[in-house]
C-alpha cells in the first residue's frame, strides 16, 4: 500500500519538538503547497506544538519557508509586548525596579522569564529539512533581519514591529530605512527616534538633511575604497566560518579581499557589483552570501577583540592596504 504522505528526517535530539519554535510535539501538519508551482505530489508531515499547529491549519503558501515565516509572523504578532519588554528593561532593572502592589511584583518576578519564552520561540530555526536523507530544496531564509538579537522574517516585518516598540511612526520609519538602506537598521531606528516627534515640515527637512549627509558619506567612502589595494587569496587560504547561524562563504570572503573591502560602508558601497558577480549562480546564492558578508564584517568593526585575535582569516585582511 504506497504511502500517502512524506514524512520529515527528525534528528534524535529533536523528537518530539516542534520545527517552527522548538516547544514541545503536539501534532504533525500536513504541508502540501498551494499554489503548488512545483508540482508537490505528496504532503508532507511537519512536527509543530499545538499553538503552531492551529496557526498553520489556514495558511496557503507555496513553499515550507513561507509558512515558517507565516507562522513566525503570527507568533510575533501574537508575544509582541512580551517581545518588548526587552526593548524597554534589562533583565538587572527588573530584578532591581521597586514595584508595588500585588500585578506589579508579579511583573517583575515574570516578565524577564516570558520575553526569553517569546524570544527563543521566534529566533528558533529548526533543523536542516531532509526526507529520506535528501534535502528539501529551495528553502531560504536570506530575507530574515536581526535587530538587538530578535530575528524577523523580513525587513518590511522588522519596521512593522519595531515602529510599534519604539513609538516611532511606521511610514516615516520606512522612509529612513528606504534612505540609509536595510544594513543600517540600527542607525535607521536610532536617527528615527530622535526626529519622529517633529511635525511633517521638519521631517521632511530631516530626511534631506540625512540624504545630503549620506551623499557625503558615500564620496568619503568611495575615495577610501578607491584608495584601497586589494588582494589575490587561493580559497584554500581562505576559513569558512559561522556568525549568528550566518554561514559565510570563502567565495565571499575572497571576493572581497580582491577588492580591497574590509568595512560595511565600503561593502555598501559594492552591494549591486557583489550582487552581480554571484547572481550567475543563483539569485539564492548571491543574497546569502551578501548576508554572510554583512554579518563578517559587522562582527569585524564591532568587536576588535575578535578581528585582532579570534577572527581565523584575520592574517588575510591585515595585507589589505
Amino acid at each position: 500500500m504506497p504511502t500517502a504522505y512524506q514524512s520529515i528526517d527528525i534528528p534524535f535530539e529533536f523528537r518530539h519538538t516542534c520545527w517552527f519554535c522548538g516547544e514541545p510535539y503536539y501534532e504533525s501538519y500536513s504541508f502540501m503547497a498551494s499554489p503548488n508551482y512545483d508540482e508537490q505530489k505528496l504532503p508532507i508531515m511537519v512536527p509543530c506544538c499545538e499553538e503552531c499547529y492551529r496557526i498553520c491549519q489556514p495558511i496557503k503558501v507555496s513553499g515550507l519557508d513561507l509558512l515558517r515565516d507565516k507562522v513566525k509572523e503570527k507568533l510575533h504578532r501574537k508575544y509582541e509586548k512580551h517581545l518588548q519588554i526587552g526593548a524597554n528593561w534589562t533583565k538587572e532593572e527588573l530584578e532591581d525596579s521597586e514595584f508595588e502592589g500585588k500585578a506589579l511584583e508579579g511583573f517583575r518576578e515574570s516578565a524577564w522569564a516570558m520575553f526569553e519564552i517569546a524570544k527563543e520561540r521566534v529566533n528558533y530555526s529548526g533543523w536542516p529539512l531532509t526526507i529520506d536523507g535528501l534535502p528539501v530544496v529551495g528553502l531560504t531564509s536570506s530575507f530574515q533581519v536581526e535587530f538587538n538579537g530578535i530575528a524577523y522574517t523580513s525587513l518590511v516585518q522588522a519596521v512593522e514591529q519595531l515602529a510599534k516598540v519604539y513609538n516611532i511612526p511606521q511610514a516615516y520609519l520606512e522612509d529612513v530605512v528606504e534612505t540609509v538602506g536595510r544594513h543600517r537598521l540600527a542607525y535607521a531606528i536610532r536617527f528615527a527616534k530622535t526626529t519622529y516627534g517633529y511635525s511633517a515640515e521638519e521631517r521632511e527637512a530631516s530626511i534631506a538633511s540625512l540624504k545630503a549627509m549620506l551623499a557625503e558619506e558615500s564620496v568619503l567612502a568611495t575615495e577610501e575604497s578607491k584608495s584601497a589595494k586589494g588582494i589575490e587569496v587561493a580559497i584554500s587560504e581562505i576559513q569558512e566560518l559561522i556568525l549568528s547561524r550566518t554561514m559565510v562563504s570563502p567565495y565571499a570572503v575572497q571576493w572581497v579581499l580582491r577588492k580591497g573591502i574590509s568595512t560595511l560602508g565600503q561593502l555598501a558601497e559594492h552591494e549591486d557589483d557583489f550582487l552581480e558577480s554571484f547572481m550567475q549562480e543563483s539569485e539564492l546564492v548571491a543574497f546569502t552570501y551578501f548576508n554572510g558578508m554583512q554579518v563578517y564584517l559587522e562582527k569585524r568593526e564591532k568587536d576588535n577583540e575578535w578581528a585582532m585575535n579570534g577572527d581565523p582569516n584575520r592574517a588575510l585582511f591585515a595585507r589589505l592596504g
